[in-house]
């Protein structure tokens, strides 16, 4: 009866340990598998710093690296003075990071002249501005290139936009001409 007995409880810890193990197993394969079941999304726009909210809640300012739960996500950013753009998104557990760009349009209706005829005065007077301090083309989204851009969104017949166009591109030219001769004298 002794040896009957420790064999039986010799069983039973058989069975419990393979429980256990197989327990064990299919929490380390949940585990592995939920890990994989997300995707790093990198969303960014021109202009910068817009609030981007995915699937209705609030999650930052652009630009942003986010992960997802795997599958389509609904996008929308908004940004005061510029009209709100709504998409869809797929965050892809396969890829290492799916990159989303987006540029926004400034919200002027057209029914709105005056305020338009206002946007298009305050651009060209950023356009100037940038200009005079020799911010060309850089710093982003504040140069004269950037301003000229949106100029050409809201004006695109306006002679204003080629001509500026016209003396940044002279000016860049002659920067260049002069670095070359700089760097051929020296």
């Amino acid at each position: 009866m002794g040896e009957k007995g420790t064999t039986g409880r010799m069983r039973w810890r058989v069975a419990a340990i393979a429980l256990l193990a197989t327990f064990l197993s299919a929490t380390v394969i949940l585990l592995v598998t939920r890990e994989r079941a997300s995707g790093v999304v990198s969303i960014a726009t021109d202009p910068p710093k817009a609030t981007v909210l995915i699937d209705g809640r609030w999650v930052g300012h652009t630009p942003l690296v986010i992960e997802l739960t795997a599958g389509t996500h609904r996008i929308v950013i908004q940004k005061e003075g510029y009209k709100s753009i709504e998409r869809e998104i797929f965050a892809d557990p396969s890829e290492p990071e799916a990159s989303y760009d987006f540029s926004l349009e400034l919200a002027i209706s057209s029914d709105a002249s005056d305020d338009r005829q206002e946007r298009i005065r305050q651009l060209k007077l950023l356009v100037e501005e940038a200009l005079r301090r020799g911010n060309y083309v850089a710093p982003e989204n504040e140069n004269a290139l950037h301003y000229l851009n949106h100029l050409r969104r809201l004006a695109p017949d306006d002679p204003f936009v080629s001509e500026m166009r016209e003396r940044i591109r002279r000016i860049l030219r002659q920067q260049a001409e002069t670095t070359r001769r700089r760097k051929h004298l020296s």
